[in-house]
């Protein structure tokens, strides 16, 4: 099922413009939006995004992973029964939660916190709507249709736009935010179905087999993705329970320009990864390692000026992306500059441990980040009280995934931690006098 791009350069092309296209819609909505929601009612609703994104990622982030690897190279027959089987356990998960959520909606336990309210009564109907996205993007993924991809994913990102758009023209609240993100999906849902990129009908298909091979593969994948949306969003949740929704929009404004450090990296791994992985298929220790070094130098070398640059004018930045009632929420933003500097050490260690097939490393080494961060973000909060703290908390969470992702590598035997940096050094040295010599001869 396999459809392949024209080359390579059109597979990093349209990577990296589903990454980054969405990205900047996102960016330019929230700026938007920061402008014209006063902070009680914008903490609230980033609250109520967080959950809604902690529970799409636990519901399709393992199950669209498998999907990927079970649908790559398979007969229609096959294929049909994957997609049933996935609808099956999408609904399965979908509908208790939502069994969950609504009573929690209805009894009012939540009253005190509006953003997790609303979620627990918006996200009972949304969650059952999106099943059909989650499965429509990996079934994408694995044949390789990145232009369908890239629509679906600058799609999504509209609703933010539209939201941005209601709040600029009536102001607006959480509840008819929720609202318009619910229908904006739903309409969508529609679309992507009736263009014929998903039928929710393959549940028919499904079979105990392929039910019973998709869960096996999800087992480590969603306990991994899991815990790392806990990372992003437990920040959130925890300055809103114990600061209150003012200070959850005060800090999401630097986190939402440290959203933009992933950029790079994910698209870095669009092809790193296979790469990693391929190299261990073929037991070649040599490329793999070489492949390592490579893309980790390649990512500094692209960070290392741009999170120089963003330390310097932090309050230029942050200026510009929240206006100035945000202004004094710059040195938040320069201890994220720091969380940047570890960003790339910590990522290729996990795709390296993913690549070797070590995924319960993986899921070990998220875990012990998770826990980490918790804990600081815990400790800032109740002894400082001061974003910068739980801040750092962030820079303390990238430095253990990369001495532990590091620690995991070396138990393999395949990478020696030590020698990475200086193998790092004399890659880029060399890559930057290529790059000099291309670009400026020597004079006559």
């Amino acid at each position: 099922m396999t459809k392949k791009p024209a080359n390579v350069a059109t597979v990093q092309v349209l990577a990296f413009a589903s990454q980054l296209l969405p990205a900047i819609i996102g960016v330019g909505s929230f700026m938007l939006l920061v402008r014209v929601v006063a902070a009680e009612a914008l903490g609230q609703y980033l609250m109520y995004m967080a959950a809604v994104v902690l529970f799409e990622m636990i519901k399709s982030g393992g199950l669209q992973s498998a999907l990927v690897m079970r649908l790559a190279g398979v007969g229609k027959q096959q294929q049909l029964q994957i997609l049933g089987s996935a609808y099956f356990l999408g609904a399965i998960f979908s509908v208790g939660v939502s069994l969950i959520l609504f009573p929690l909606y209805l009894s009012g336990l939540f009253a005190s916190q509006p953003g997790i309210m609303v979620f627990c009564g918006w996200y009972a109907v949304l969650g059952l709507i999106t099943l059909p996205l989650h499965i429509a993007e990996a079934k994408a993924v694995a044949g390789q249709d990145l232009k369908f991809l890239l629509f679906l994913r600058l799609s999504q990102s509209a609703n933010s736009i539209l939201i941005a758009c209601y709040a600029v023209w009536r102001g607006g609240n959480l509840k008819e935010f929720a609202t318009i993100h619910l229908l904006f999906t739903l309409l969508l849902t529609i679309v992507v179905i009736a263009i014929g990129k998903t039928n929710p009908l393959h549940f028919k298909y499904r079979v105990i087999k392929e039910i019973k091979g998709i869960l096996k593969l999800v087992r480590y994948t969603l306990a991994t993705l899991a815990a790392t949306n806990l990372l992003k969003s437990a920040d959130t949740f925890l300055i809103g329970s114990m600061l209150g929704p003012r200070a959850v929009a005060a800090y999401a404004i630097p986190l939402k320009l440290t959203e933009l450090f992933e950029i790079p990296l994910r698209s870095l791994s669009t092809t790193a990864f296979p790469q990693m992985a391929a190299a261990n298929n073929d037991k070649n220790i040599s490329g793999f390692k070489q492949s390592f070094v490579q893309y980790l130098s390649w990512a500094y070398l692209l960070y290392l000026p741009a999170l120089l640059i963003a330390f310097i004018f932090a309050p230029f930045i942050v200026t510009i992306f929240g206006g100035q009632q945000y202004a004094y929420t710059a040195p938040v933003f320069r201890v994220f500059c720091l969380y940047g500097l570890l960003l790339p050490a910590d990522r290729m260690t996990g795709l390296g441990l993913d690549a070797l097939q070590k995924p319960d490393k993986n899921l070990a080494k998220v875990v012990i980040m998770a826990i980490v961060n918790i804990a600081a973000d815990f400790f800032a909060l109740q002894f400082s009280g001061r974003l910068e703290w739980v801040a750092f908390a962030s820079v303390l969470n990238a430095a253990t995934g990369a001495m532990v992702g590091y620690w995991f590598l070396q138990k393999t035997n395949v990478l020696l931690p030590n020698k990475i940096p200086h193998e790092c050094v004399i890659y880029s040295t060399t890559l930057m006098k290529k790059v000099v010599q291309r670009f400026l001869p020597k004079a006559a």
